[in-house]
C-alpha cells in the first residue's frame, strides 16, 4: 500500500515538473536563439509580415522600410542619444543590413530609421534591431540604404537650408521656395504653394537616355479636395512631361514634338485633400500610374530623352501643387508594381505592415522590457499621480501585514486562554483580580480575555463596594455593561486602521482614472496643434494615460483581496467574543453568590488561570 502512494505521488511530481519544463519552454522561445553581438544588450524582433500582407500579394525583395520608434514600442532611455548604437540585422540573426537614420530626437522620443529589408509580405520576412552599446560609433549609411537603380530620395528632414538627397549619387536641390519642417507622411515634410516650386539639378544619374526607364513616387496632401497644380515637370527641346492633378485627378502627359504629338493618361478617381496619398508613375516604352500603390491607368506613352533639370510644383508660370509633399524618390528603372505597391504598404503613416515585438536582453527573453517600455512612455503628470497610488500601496501593505499578524495572535491567544478557561474548576464569583492581571500578561492579546477582566474588574468593584449574597438584576446589568465596553474596545482595536484599505480600493482606481483623462486629453490637444494623425503621435499618450490605470488596479485589486480577507476574520473573532461574552454572563448570573472579600492571600485560587498557561 505504501509502495502505491509513493508511486503515485511520484507520477504526480513528474507530471506537474513535466507541465512546469512546457511552461518554461514556451514563454521562453528564443531563450537558446543566436546573439548577433554580445557587446549590444537588447534587441526588437521587427516582422514585416503583418495585416498588410495580403494588400502585397507576396512576398518583395530588397525594399527600403522605414522603421517608425516611439515611446511605445521603443525604450529611448537604453540606446545612446544620438541613437549611434543601432543596429539592423536580417532574421538569420548573422547578416547585418544597411540602414540610416531620417530623425532621432530622444527628447521627444520620436526616431524613423531606414532599413534595406531583404524581403516583406513574406511568411518568414522580418529584420531584428540591437542597441544598448554605450561605447558604439555612428554606423547608418544613407548612401547604402538605397538599391543602386534609386538615384534620388529626399526625406525632406532638414528644418532649414535645402533638401539632401539620401542616395550615393549625390544629386542636389538647386534652390527651392517651398516651406521646410512641415508635417509629412513619413517624418517632416515640405509645404508648398501654388505659385512656389524646387529646382534639382540635372546630372547623368537623373538622365534618361534612350532604352531606359523612370519611376517617380512621392507622398501628397492637398490642401483642398479636387486640387489642381503640377507636381513634376520637365522640358527642353520640344519634349516634356508633365505629372499633377486636375480636378484631385492623378494623371500623367509626355509631349515629345520628334514624335509628333502628346500623351496623357489619367487616373479614374480624384484623391481627397485630408489625407496622404502615395503617388507614383513608371515611364519607359509605356506608362502606369498608381496611386496608394495600385495601378489605376496604363497607356502606351513613351519617355523621351531628357538631361536638364527637374521641377517640382510650379513651372513656367502654371499652377503648382498646393498642400504637402514628402519622400520623393525616382529610379532610373521601370519598378515592378509589386515593388511600387510594397514601398507604399510599407512607407503609409497608418501601415500595419510592420509588427515590433518585444525587448530582449542578454541572448534571451526579456518580458520586463515590454514593462520597461510601457513606463518610459508616461509623462511627469502620470508619475506624480502613480506616486500618490505607489503611497497609498505602501501605506495600504503595512496596514494588512500589521493587521494579520494582530489577528493571528489573537486567534492563537484565545484558543489557548478558552482551553485555560474551560478547564479551571475555581467559582467564577471567587475570581482574584491579581490572578486575572497576572493572565493579562500571559495572553495580553487575547480579546476573550479582555471580556473576562471586564467581568472581573465589574466583580470586584461590587466587593469593594459592600455587596455580598445573590447578585440583583442591576448588578448583573451592570457586569453585562462592563463586558459590552469591552467588546467595543476590542472591535474598535480590529478595525484600526482599516479604513486606509477601503481609502485604497475605492480612491487608487479613481486616482488612476484622472490620471487617464489628463493623458488623453493632452494627447488629444497636442495632435490638434500639430494638424496630424497618426499612431506615432497618439501611441505615446494613449500609452502613458493607460499606465495610471494600470497602477491604480494593481494597487486596489490586491488590496481589495486583503480586506476582504481580514473582514472575514474578525468577523469571526466578533462572533466569538459575543459567544464567549454570553456564555460569561450566564455563568456568573448562576453563580451570583458573591462572598464576603477574601483576606489577602485567602480565597480561591489566584493562580487558576495561569495553571494550565
Amino acid at each position: 500500500m505504501m509502495n502505491l502512494r509513493w508511486t503515485t505521488y511520484g507520477r504526480r511530481v513528474r507530471g506537474a515538473l513535466s507541465c512546469l519544463l512546457g511552461l518554461w519552454l514556451m514563454l521562453s522561445p528564443l531563450a537558446a536563439s543566436a546573439w548577433w553581438n554580445a557587446e549590444w544588450a537588447y534587441r526588437k524582433q521587427i516582422g514585416l509580415s503583418g495585416a498588410e500582407t495580403p494588400a502585397l500579394g507576396g512576398q518583395v525583395q530588397q525594399v527600403p522600410v522605414p522603421v517608425r520608434l516611439h515611446a511605445g514600442n521603443f525604450p529611448f532611455v537604453d540606446t545612446q542619444e544620438a541613437g549611434s548604437d543601432l543596429r539592423f540585422v536580417a532574421a538569420d540573426d548573422k547578416t547585418p543590413l544597411n540602414f540610416h537614420l531620417e530623425q532621432f530626437d530622444a527628447v521627444n522620443e520620436v526616431a524613423i530609421v531606414w532599413v534595406q529589408a531583404p524581403s516583406v509580405g513574406g511568411k518568414d520576412s522580418a529584420i531584428l534591431m540591437y542597441y544598448g552599446n554605450i561605447d558604439a560609433p555612428a554606423a547608418g549609411s544613407s548612401k547604402a540604404s538605397f538599391d543602386p537603380l534609386t538615384v534620388l530620395a529626399l526625406h525632406f528632414a532638414e528644418l532649414d537650408g535645402l533638401p539632401r538627397d539620401a542616395t550615393g549619387y549625390g544629386n542636389s536641390v538647386l534652390k527651392t521656395t517651398g516651406k521646410l519642417g512641415a508635417n509629412g507622411a513619413i517624418g517632416f515634410g515640405m509645404a508648398l504653394a501654388a505659385d512656389q516650386s524646387m529646382q534639382i539639378a540635372a546630372t547623368p544619374s537623373l538622365g534618361t537616355p534612350a532604352g531606359t526607364g523612370w519611376t517617380v513616387s512621392l507622398w501628397v496632401k492637398a490642401a483642398q479636395a479636387e486640387a489642381t497644380g503640377t507636381l513634376l515637370v520637365r522640358q527642353e527641346n520640344g519634349r516634356r512631361l508633365v505629372f499633377g492633378l486636375e480636378g484631385g485627378r492623378p494623371y500623367l502627359t509626355v509631349e515629345d514634338a520628334a514624335r509628333g504629338g502628346s500623351s496623357r493618361i489619367d487616373a479614374p478617381a480624384p484623391i481627397d485633400g485630408a489625407s496622404w496619398h502615395h503617388l507614383a508613375f513608371v515611364l519607359g516604352d509605356s506608362a502606369a500610374l498608381f496611386v496608394d500603390g495600385t495601378q489605376v491607368a496604363h497607356g502606351t506613352l513613351r519617355l523621351p530623352e531628357f538631361s536638364g533639370d527637374l521641377i517640382v510644383g510650379s513651372a513656367g508660370g502654371a499652377t503648382g501643387f498646393a498642400g504637402e509633399i514628402d519622400e520623393l524618390q525616382i529610379s532610373n528603372r521601370m519598378r515592378a508594381p509589386e515593388w511600387i505597391r510594397a514601398s507604399a504598404i510599407a512607407q503609409d503613416p497608418q501601415s500595419r505592415l510592420a509588427e515590433y515585438g518585444g525587448d530582449e536582453s542578454g541572448g534571451g527573453s526579456d518580458y520586463l522590457a515590454v514593462v520597461r517600455t510601457l513606463t518610459g512612455a508616461v509623462s511627469n503628470d502620470g508619475w506624480v499621480i502613480i506616486a500618490l497610488i505607489g503611497v497609498m500601496g505602501l501605506i495600504s501593505g503595512e496596514v494588512m501585514i500589521v493587521k494579520s499578524r494582530l489577528l493571528n495572535r489573537m486567534r492563537r491567544e484565545n484558543e489557548a486562554f478558552l482551553d485555560t478557561y474551560r478547564q479551571s474548576d475555581t467559582p467564577l464569583a471567587r475570581m482574584d483580580p491579581r490572578a486575572v492581571a497576572e493572565a493579562g500578561e500571559t495572553w495580553r492579546d487575547s480579546p476573550l480575555l479582555h471580556l473576562y477582566m471586564a467581568a472581573s474588574n465589574e466583580l470586584h468593584g461590587l466587593r469593594a463596594a459592600g455587596f455580598a449574597g445573590a447578585l440583583s438584576p442591576q448588578a448583573l446589568e451592570v457586569i453585562r455593561s462592563g463586558i459590552d465596553a469591552g467588546m467595543v474596545g476590542e472591535a474598535h482595536r480590529m478595525n484600526d486602521r482599516m479604513v486606509m484599505l477601503t481609502l485604497s480600493v475605492s480612491g487608487a482606481p479613481f486616482l488612476g482614472l484622472l490620471g487617464t483623462v489628463v493623458g488623453i486629453m493632452i494627447t488629444f490637444g497636442t495632435i490638434a496643434m500639430a494638424g496630424d494623425v497618426n499612431v506615432n503621435t497618439i501611441a505615446p499618450g494613449v500609452a502613458a494615460a493607460l499606465a495610471t490605470t494600470v497602477a491604480g488596479l494593481l494597487i486596489a485589486i490586491p488590496v481589495m483581496f486583503g480586506y476582504n480577507q481580514l473582514a472575514t476574520r474578525i468577523k469571526e473573532l466578533t462572533a466569538s467574543m459575543e459567544v464567549f461574552a454570553n456564555e460569561l454572563t450566564g455563568k456568573i448570573a448562576l453563580q451570583s453568590t458573591l462572598p464576603a472579600p477574601p483576606a489577602h492571600g485567602a480565597g480561591g485560587d489566584p493562580r487558576a488561570l495561569q495553571a494550565a498557561a
